[in-house]
């Protein structure tokens, strides 16, 4: 990458000075341009360096020397080299005001310097840098491919990335839950809470919906570079990915900026570690699925009319319940949670958490994913002690992307309750989802 801060060190620009715009300097050049006329087709020069010749086209013309740099802004060039002694002994009062506005470089040169010998030394420059960057990406993905081969995580990834890069990294789930993060340098406020959290906050993940950041990354599946959003406590750029799996999107990688700009670097090295998880998760989903075939597989015998008293006798059924940890002999209560449009990646991420946040709850689950949503069978001595774990459920696992809905039968002691049970809460969450309104948990006694 080669920004205009650096070609300035460049021989061919010793007689250059910085005349206005000099906080862009930092911006990485592209591609070199060579025009004379302020009405160009600039859509096409998107972060190049412009090189403006006699400035014949803004002389004795106020209102678009006024509207020269906005354009250039708005068209993504990263500066301009303006050329005087022909048409102006000076760059124009107007073009520096808006230069500096904007914090885009404007640098003077004399007209003995020729643009032809700028171009071909850029040029050279910008050939050695997108090499380098190319080698170092190369490596970035060598290393972070051999990680995952012997056997490394996304804890291990994030790890080595935010080494690699210095700079924080965070893996976040489908549910805006942090999977991994390394922190590498400074970070802003928000990514201090989502870090202490666990979790992206709500509230910020429902005005980055709103804003379409997710609904972009689900479009164009690959890396996206956000500007600071103050108001969400984003102070600092980022880059972000979706890591895809067979083009469905199993979660993200963030990068943040820290104290320095983001690079090209950057946007390639978070690709490859997508790339990279994307190996992880669709290892772990591998474990998922194998165990859900085993849970599914028992829960459908527990639901089967065959299952009857005589079920407990039954050497195989107890010997998986045993496997499982679930006990015949306890009372048992039925959810049923609904997830509107979800994903099978969603659903089966979140059948994972709710199995791990369950046993953090000192409370034992059966987790199965069952056609739109998931089937809960969880040991119960009552049905107020039942809602109120729906409640909790629903407080720290429904998120605006994907809220939840709950239905909840009665707690059953036998093999026929069970059965009825679950019926109960898949007919209490489809009375919800028709109501269409809140609660979201929805009590069949009720």
């Amino acid at each position: 990458m080669l920004t205009l801060r650096q070609a300035l060190q460049l021989s061919v620009f010793e007689k250059a000075r910085v005349v206005a715009g000099e906080r862009g300097l930092d911006r990485p050049i592209r591609r070199v341009h060579v025009v004379d006329i302020p009405d160009a087709e600039f859509h096409v020069y998107g972060q190049g360096l412009l090189l403006f010749t006699s400035g014949y086209g803004l002389k004795d013309n106020p209102a678009e020397q006024a509207a020269f740099i906005p354009k250039l802004v708005a068209n993504g060039l990263v500066g301009l080299v303006f050329s005087l002694g022909w048409s102006f002994e000076e760059v124009p009062a107007t073009l520096c005001a808006a230069a500096e506005a904007h914090g885009f470089p404007i640098v003077a040169v004399p007209h003995e310097v020729k643009f032809i010998t700028l171009i071909e030394r850029l040029y050279v420059e910008l050939l050695n840098a997108q090499f380098a960057v190319k080698e170092r990406a190369d490596d970035i993905h060598r290393r972070l491919t051999r990680l995952v081969l012997d056997g490394g995580g996304l804890d291990a990834l994030a790890a080595t990335l935010g080494d690699i890069l210095d700079r924080s990294v965070l893996f976040e789930g489908l549910a805006f839950e942090v999977l991994a993060a390394a922190q590498r340098g400074p970070v802003d406020v928000s990514r201090q809470r989502a870090v202490a959290a666990g979790r992206n906050p709500p509230e910020e993940v429902h005005r980055m919906l709103t804003r379409g950041i997710y609904a972009e990354l689900q479009e164009k599946l690959r890396p996206l570079r956000l500007a600071a959003m103050p108001d969400l406590g984003m102070t600092m750029e980022r880059v972000v990915a979706p890591i895809i799996v067979g083009r469905e999107i199993y979660g993200y990688i963030w990068i943040v900026a820290g104290d320095r700009p983001l690079t090209e670097l950057d946007e390639l090295a978070i690709d490859h570690a997508a790339t990279v998880a994307a190996l992880v998760l669709l290892k772990e989903q591998a474990v998922l699925e194998a165990r859900q075939a085993l849970r599914g597989d028992f829960l459908a015998q527990l639901l089967s009319p065959d299952f009857g008293a005589d079920g407990l006798r039954d050497g195989l059924l107890v010997e998986r319940a045993h496997v499982l940890g679930f006990l015949l002999v306890r009372p048992h209560q039925a959810l049923f949670i609904l997830c509107p449009a979800a994903t099978s990646a969603v659903l089966s991420s979140l059948a994972a958490r709710l199995d791990r946040w369950l046993r953090g709850q000192g409370t034992w689950a059966l987790v199965v994913v069952r056609e739109r949503g998931l089937a809960v069978v969880l040991e119960a001595k009552s049905e107020a002690a039942g809602q109120a774990l729906a409640e909790r459920l629903l407080a720290e696992h429904s998120t605006p992307a994907h809220p939840l809905l709950v239905g909840a039968g009665r707690v059953s002691a036998d093999a026929p309750g069970l059965r009825r049970a679950y019926a109960e809460a898949r007919e209490a969450a489809e009375i919800g989802e028709r109501l269409g309104r809140s609660p979201r948990l929805v009590c069949f006694w009720k």
